[in-house]
C-alpha cells in the first residue's frame, strides 16, 4: 500500500501541499469549512493525525520562533537575505516570525527567549551557530525546528544549507584550469561544518586533479592559512593570520592563486597585498564564497561562489511548517545548489 502524505491529500483535494500542512496544523488562517473537508479527507485516506483535531478553537498561535546569535544582526546581508526568504514564505502561508537575537555568551536560562519558554510558538528556526545547549533546549520541550547553515550536522534535525562542497569543488577546478599549482585555502575549516565542506570540496578537487594528471612534476599543491573564521560571536581575525598570509604568498614557493572560505576573508586578505608589493589578479588569484553585494563593488571584482540565500530561507520555512503538520516524518538534509559567479579577480598563470 502507498503511504498516505500531505501531497497525496493535496493533490487529491486539488489544492496545495501547504494549505493541508496549515489546515491539520488548525491554523486559523484556514477557514471552518476548508479545514474541515481536508481533515475529513485525511481521516478517510488513513493519513495518521499527530496534531490535536479541532474542537472549536484552534490550537496553533500562528507564530515560529526565529533564533540567531545576536552578533549575526551586524551582518544584514548574508542572513538578512534568508531571513528575507523565511518571512516571505510565512507570510504567504499566514503564519507570524518572532525573531530574537541571542546572546551567546550568557547562561541558557537567561538567554532563551520567551517566545520559548513560554510557549508562545509552534516551531522554530535556527540560524548558524547557536551552542548545543540551545537545541538540546528545544529537543526537550519537544518543539519543532529546523537549523540553517548549522555548525555541524545532526541527523534527527531537519536541515538546510548552501551546497557548499558543490562550489568549493568548482572553485579549484577554476584555478587549476588557469595553470595555478601552488594553491591556498584561506580560512579555518573547524569553526563550521560550512567551512569545512568547502575545504573538503577544495581539496577533492586538487586530488583528482592530481590523480587524473598522473605527473608529479605539474601536480598541484595545497597549503592552509589559517586565522580567520566564523563563530557564534561573527567574524573572527587571529593576530597571526596577516603574517602567515605574507609568508605563502612571499616565500620561496608562492602561491599563486587562493580560495577564501567567504567573500569577507578575501575582501580582508586583498587589504594587505598592496603593502606586500602584490597585486591581484598579477600575483595572486582569488576566489571566494558567498557572493556578497561587496564582491562586486571591490575592485578587482571578486570571482566566488553564489550562495542563493533567500531560496534557503524559502526552503527552512516550508519544511519547518511541513514538520509541524507531519512530526513523525524523516528527518530531511536538504542541499541547494551554488553556482561559480566568474569576475576579475582571477587570470590564467603566466608561465
Amino acid at each position: 500500500m502507498q503511504k498516505v502524505t500531505l501531497q497525496s491529500i493535496a493533490d487529491k483535494l486539488n489544492v496545495s501541499k501547504a494549505l493541508v500542512s496549515k489546515a491539520l496544523s488548525n491554523d486559523p488562517a484556514v477557514n471552518e469549512v476548508t479545514r474541515e473537508v481536508i481533515w475529513k479527507t485525511a481521516e478517510e485516506v488513513g493519513y495518521r493525525i499527530k496534531s490535536a483535531k479541532k474542537s472549536g478553537t484552534p490550537t496553533g498561535s500562528g507564530n515560529l520562533a526565529l533564533l540567531m546569535p545576536r552578533a549575526y544582526l551586524d551582518d544584514p546581508e548574508y542572513w538578512g537575505k534568508i531571513i528575507k526568504g523565511i518571512d516571505k514564505e510565512l507570510e504567504s502561508q499566514s503564519y507570524s516570525l518572532l525573531l530574537s537575537g541571542l546572546d551567546v555568551a550568557v547562561r541558557i536560562n537567561e538567554g532563551m527567549p520567551s517566545s520559548i519558554t513560554e510557549n508562545k510558538v509552534e516551531g522554530a528556526i535556527v540560524l548558524g551557530q547557536l551552542p548545543d545547549v540551545y537545541t538540546d533546549q528545544l529537543k526537550k520541550k519537544k518543539l519543532p525546528f529546523v537549523l540553517v547553515d548549522p555548525s555541524a550536522q545532526d541527523p534527527d534535525i531537519d536541515m538546510v544549507l548552501a551546497n557548499n562542497y558543490q562550489g568549493a569543488y568548482q572553485a579549484a577546478n577554476l584555478l587549476l584550469a588557469e595553470g595555478h599549482r601552488r594553491l591556498a585555502f584561506v580560512g579555518d575549516a573547524d569553526t563550521t561544518w560550512s567551512f569545512a565542506e568547502r575545504f573538503r570540496g577544495f581539496g577533492d578537487a586538487v586530488q583528482a586533479f592530481n590523480a587524473k594528471r598522473g605527473d608529479a612534476a605539474n601536480a598541484a599543491s595545497l597549503v592552509v592559512v589559517e586565522g580567520m573564521g566564523v563563530s557564534g560571536t561573527g567574524m573572527y581575525t587571529k593576530p597571526s593570520f596577516p603574517e602567515e598570509l605574507q609568508r605563502r604568498l612571499t616565500g620561496d614557493q608562492p602561491v599563486t592563486a587562493m580560495f577564501c572560505a567567504n567573500d569577507l576573508i578575501a575582501i580582508d586578505s586583498l587589504a594587505h597585498f598592496a603593502g606586500w608589493g602584490l597585486e591581484c589578479p598579477r600575483d595572486v588569484s582569488v576566489v571566494s564564497f558567498d557572493n556578497l553585494s561587496l564582491a562586486e563593488l571591490k575592485e578587482p571584482q571578486l570571482t566566488t561562489v553564489n550562495v542563493p540565500m533567500e531560496e534557503i530561507g524559502v526552503k527552512a520555512a516550508q519544511l519547518i511548517l511541513e514538520r509541524i503538520a507531519e512530526p513523525g516524518k524523516l528527518p530531511e538534509l536538504v542541499m541547494i545548489s551554488t553556482t561559480l559567479v566568474q569576475r576579475n579577480s582571477t587570470q590564467a598563470r603566466q608561465a
